[in-house]
């Protein structure tokens, strides 16, 4: 009895184990039309906001990532609670800011029903960047939009592990190397 209790719980271990990874694990996709190759996280996830105007003040970050564009990377940007176009995200690395205008015609905005709305936009990124983003503890956001800006901490540890957004851009650029070998 003790033995089947031990192989049960063994498995439930397993496959959580296995639900994890594949939470983060990009979605790949080739072309019907041109067999070209893309993927993209899984869904975007929250980073931390400082001084949220609301509760449903939100931001989240997922990405995008070309075979046919292999050094650039799409980061796909949601803002919550506001209806507004996205102009451009800034990255303070160690005091040094760099800024990435959003791609023309990318940002939108949805209705969600009562007084929320999403706006979305999207920026092109080197991967380059992204990896020294990614690898870097102290790293800061600033979204500027028409209606002024939201910022906060790219990088957070929650519980000692690295939040979403890391673990899902993480997986993003490792797949992506690992399809341009």
């Amino acid at each position: 009895m003790k033995k089947i209790l031990l192989l049960s719980l063994l498995g439930l271990v397993f496959s959580t184990n296995a639900i994890a990874n594949s939470k983060f694990e990009p979605k790949c996709k080739t072309s019907g039309f041109d067999n070209s190759v893309g993927c993209s996280t899984p869904r975007e996830y929250g980073v931390f906001v400082f001084d949220k105007p609301t509760v449903l003040s939100s931001v989240a970050i997922g990405g995008i990532w070309l075979k046919n564009e292999p050094r650039d990377i799409g980061l796909t940007i949601s803002l919550g609670d506001i209806s507004t176009i996205i102009k451009s995200i800034s990255f303070n690395i160690d005091g040094n800011i760099q800024t990435f205008p959003a791609v023309i015609n990318s940002s939108k905005s949805r209705h969600l029903g009562g007084r929320l709305w999403k706006s979305e936009g999207l920026v092109i990124i080197p991967m380059r960047y992204l990896e020294t983003l990614l690898n870097n503890k102290d790293a800061k956001y600033r979204i500027v939009t028409t209606d002024g800006s939201r910022e906060g901490s790219f990088y957070s540890v929650n519980n000692g592990n690295e939040t979403e957004p890391v673990n899902t851009l993480k997986a993003l650029l490792e797949k992506a190397n690992e399809l341009t070998k």
